[in-house]
Parts: structure tokens; C-alpha cells; sequence
């Protein structure tokens, strides 16, 4: 098994991941999937936020862990500061999956040598 081709294909999966969420997140952003409360309806007094939407959250800072520390740092910037973050975030989440690809394709590649090592 090649590595770098194992590595580039997690790498092509975690630059999906985080363009998937990205985009999802702004098209929640306009089109309110789950009906969240806005300024115009305010929401009643015990008010929490739908599972899958909290659920998507966690997913998002599971599988997209730069994506955390771009967050906090852009709360309150404005749009674009937010997209360059994103920006930022995209390019290490690449690199993160493209170092796991590597790891895993080593230790497929070790566990393999074992399996064909012949026994004396």
C-alpha cells in the first residue's frame, strides 16, 4: 500500500469535511433549517437548542478539531475576518488528516509485514 496515496485520499476527505460543514453552516445561517429564534420571535423562557443541531455541532468540532480554535478566536469578527479563519482552519484540518493518512497507512503497512513474515 503506497502511503502518500492513502494519506492524500485523507487528506482529500478532511478538506470535504470541512467544506461540507462550512457550507452547511452558512446556508443554516440563511435559511434557518431548525427554525431557531431570531430578534423579530423571541424564544420562550426555557429555551434550548434542537438535539441534531447540537448533535452537528459536536460532529463539527470532532472531525474539524483546528476548526475550535478558529471559532473562539473569530466570535466576534465580521465576515470576511470569519471566512479567512475558515480559510485558515480548512488548510490545517487538510494537514491533520493527511498526518492521520500517513499513521494509518504506516501501521497498515506494518501489520501486513507481520502477516507475510514467514514463522521460524
Amino acid at each position: 500500500m503506497n502511503e502518500v496515496k492513502v494519506a492524500q485520499r485523507f487528506a482529500l476527505a478532511g478538506f470535504l469535511i470541512s467544506t461540507l460543514f462550512f457550507v452547511f453552516w452558512l446556508l443554516d445561517d440563511e435559511f434557518n433549517f431548525f427554525h431557531l429564534p431570531t430578534a423579530d420571535n423571541p424564544p420562550p423562557g426555557n429555551y434550548t437548542q434542537p438535539a441534531v443541531r447540537a448533535f452537528l455541532e459536536k460532529l463539527n468540532f470532532v472531525f474539524c478539531p483546528p476548526y475550535v480554535v478558529t471559532s473562539f478566536a473569530g466570535m466576534d469578527l465580521g465576515w470576511t475576518a470569519n471566512l479567512m479563519l475558515w480559510a485558515i482552519s480548512l488548510v490545517l484540518n487538510t494537514g491533520l488528516y493527511f498526518i492521520v493518512g500517513l499513521i494509518v497507512a504506516a501501521l497498515w503497512n506494518e501489520l501486513e509485514y507481520y502477516r507475510k513474515k514467514p514463522k521460524s
